[in-house]
């Protein structure tokens, strides 16, 4: 069975270390994470489920036996300890009412290590170094519980004080805990007022510890509060040791006055069986009728002296011979070891499901839904950035295509319709012209001039309202490809302002041609007068004193003398300057606007377009890099708590499998069968002490 064992053993701690390590690393990872980091309010169970592993596979990797000592405060507890160990082990007792552990081992070498709720150890190699070191921790504890409870909370270490002391591991050289393989597990006292978390402090050792030892001085023994909670023990452990202190030095006075020896010295036994006749509760009863409690009169102080002088067994008390032998018995059954293997087993699943369904859980759900987030956005922006690609390789002339059209048809028919009406205005003023007196400088630039400015302005409205028209739709009167209007306003590109921005940076429209009517003044036909004829004027000179100089005809003629000396041909030479209007000033003008409202916008907003594509990559770079790096961030958090998972997931088929090859062991192994220690008879114990009985003494 030992050697099995010792194979189990290796076999369990080479599978579950593993984890121990995945699992530091996660909890590494979420102490460098920042506060509000979705999964660092899962460091305090992961640190728990951590310290609960750690030692589980430490007692399991050293086969040891771990034996808890409750007891009440000043019972005789260290005492006790330094007895079973065989070395002075007591340098922590001096302030028992510090609520942690105190794990006491063999060790090469005389160590002290301090570990806190936060995971943080310490080491000492003196022992006064410790006392000091627990001496501060002791007060800063008693601040900390104060503060929670003037908050009105339940204080709990791993909350509101996580530098508080959790376990100390104390490894004690040449003692017989090294033969032994027992780690003794010394507890805070029943009675304390800082006994916060002792469920979270049994919690290691359900399924784990092999026995309880309860120690209760004999002064107390009947006191109903000693056992009140003695009922959790008996639901945790399948065996207990119920030592109870007595004093052999003490004395009684007798009826006479005489100093004799008490009760306690003289048959302390029969402090037991008034115990059990008179104080033990149903509970108590039942457990030692079941053999789960076996009980024994220990003089403590006097064992304890004995042992640590180094005294030969015989010297011993036999009381604590009897004691130790069956303890020592019990931790080397086949009983004992076929419940190790079951309750590592069941320990370790329990923990492995605790640790899975943590890194499964709710929060860590929220860790890798935020990835999955992240992720989806991370693909988005990338695709987003190939596609500002491209759009900025684009030919957007199919875009603009259809509001050319639009553009083009409108100024077609104004033109046309507004050239028709022009020609009619200028003909008719060239008749009221030969009705008035005006100057020739009057018609051409006074008349006509702003006749066909105020036609091109007519016709560059028309394209004006086919443009506000336009803005008017939801697609600015434009064609874009499949997503490239989804892509503008995700861009923040606002296609109409654009666009009324385009054409402002077109200017004042450049118009090809005069802005007037041309008339050759000196193609205009003249008759001379018979006064010019008999004074030699010449027609130059007579036309430029009808007319005025030939920049600026602007000399005012009678209608009469227009009549006489231009007559009909003089206005038919006006309306056939007019005519060609018809042919060129529309054409002119529509093509001028058609490239105004065509190809110039065009160009003018394909370059605003692409400036403000190219002025989106950027924002789109500098969204990606914050994403990788918030993604680098979580994953830091992420992956470590998805590879525990794996590990754990893995692990727990593995245990199985190794359960199952130890199931032979453990079914050899006989079942408990535990029987109390039969108690001697008064009459037997009267013959051992040559049958000289004695009545009771009073208790001094």
């Amino acid at each position: 069975m030992r050697t099995q064992l010792g194979t189990y053993c290796q076999q369990f701690d080479v599978s579950l270390r593993p984890v121990l390590t995945d699992l530091q690393q996660a909890l590494a990872a979420l102490d460098n994470a920042a506060p509000g980091t979705p999964g660092k309010a899962l460091r305090p169970t992961l640190g728990e489920l951590h310290h609960h592993l750690h030692a589980l596979c430490d007692k399991v990797a050293e086969q040891q036996a771990y034996v808890l000592i409750f007891g009440p405060l000043k019972s005789g507890k260290s005492t006790l300890m330094n007895a079973i160990a065989g070395a002075y082990v007591s340098e922590v007792s001096s302030l028992p009412a510090y609520p942690c552990l105190v794990f006491t081992g063999a060790g090469k070498r005389r160590e002290y290590a301090v570990t806190s709720y936060d995971g943080r150890h310490r080491t000492f190699a003196d022992g006064q170094e410790l006392h000091r070191h627990i001496d501060a921790a002791h007060g800063e504890l008693a601040q900390a519980i104060r503060a929670a409870e003037q908050k009105g909370q339940v204080f709990d270490p791993q909350e509101h004080f996580a530098s508080a002391i959790r376990r100390i591991d104390v490894r004690v050289p040449d003692s017989e805990l090294a033969t032994t393989g027992a780690v003794l597990v010394d507890t805070p006292g029943l009675y304390t007022r800082m006994r916060f978390g002792y469920d979270r402090m049994t919690r290691d050792f359900r399924n784990a510890a092999a026995c309880a030892i309860f120690v209760v001085k004999s002064d107390t023994l009947f006191l109903e509060q000693v056992f009140a909670e003695f009922q959790q023990l008996l639901d945790l452990f399948s065996r207990i040791f119920l030592v109870v202190n007595v004093d052999s030095h003490k004395r009684d006075v007798s009826p006479d006055g005489r100093l004799v020896p008490s009760i306690e010295q003289s048959e302390p036994q029969a402090i037991l069986r008034a115990f059990e006749q008179l104080a033990m509760s149903a509970g108590l009863v039942r457990a030692a009728k079941e053999g789960r409690v076996r009980m024994y009169p220990v003089d403590l102080l006097h064992a304890a002296s004995s042992v640590l002088q180094k005294q030969p067994q015989e010297q011993q008390p036999a009381s604590f011979r009897a004691f130790r032998e069956e303890l020592g018995d019990y931790l080397a059954s086949s009983e004992y070891l076929a419940a190790f293997l079951r309750d590592s087993l069941q320990r370790a699943q329990t923990l492995l499901g605790e640790l899975d369904a943590c890194v499964a859980g709710q929060e860590a759900g929220r860790l890798q839904a935020l990835l999955r987030e992240i992720d989806d956005e991370l693909a988005f922006v990338r695709m987003e950035r190939q596609r500002v690609q491209q759009a900025l390789q684009l030919d957007w002339t199919e875009a603009f295509a259809r509001s050319g059209r639009e553009s083009d048809a409108e100024l077609e028919r104004t033109a046309r319709d507004a050239g028709s009406k022009l020609l009619r205005t200028l003909g008719a003023s060239i008749d009221t012209w030969f009705l008035s007196s005006h100057s020739l400088d009057w018609l051409v630039q006074g008349q006509w001039s702003p006749l066909v400015r105020d036609y091109r302005d007519e016709v560059l409205a028309a394209g004006r309202r086919v443009f506000d028209q336009q803005q008017a739709q939801l697609d600015a009167g434009l064609d874009l490809p499949d997503g490239v209007p989804e892509l503008a306003r995700r861009a923040g590109i606002d296609l109409r302002l654009l666009r009324a921005h385009a054409l402002a940076d077109l200017g004042a429209a450049v118009w090809q041609g005069q802005g007037t009517v041309p008339v050759d003044r000196d193609a205009i036909p003249l008759k001379r007068s018979m006064l010019d004829l008999v004074a030699f004027r010449s027609v130059d000179r007579v036309r430029e004193r009808l007319f005025g100089p030939r920049t600026k005809p602007d000399t005012k003629i009678p209608g009469k003398e227009k009549a006489a000396r231009l007559g009909e041909p003089g206005r038919l030479f006006l309306h056939q300057c007019v005519a060609p209007l018809r042919g060129e000033l529309a054409p002119k003008t529509v093509a001028t606007l058609r490239q105004w409202f065509g190809p110039r916008l065009r160009e003018a907003a394909t370059v605003r377009l692409r400036e403000q594509f190219a002025a989106y990559e950027p924002r789109l770079v500098q969204r990606q890099q914050a994403l990788e790096a918030e993604r680098a961030r979580l994953l830091a958090v992420a992956a470590p708590l998805q590879q525990v998972g794996s590990s754990v997931r893995g692990l727990q088929g593995k245990l199985q499998e190794l359960g199952k090859a130890f199931d032979h062991a453990v079914a050899k192994a006989p079942a408990p069968q535990l029987v109390i220690t039969p108690q001697p008879r008064r009459e037997r114990e009267r013959e051992a002490r040559g049958n000289q009985p004695e009545k009771p003494a009073r208790r001094s």
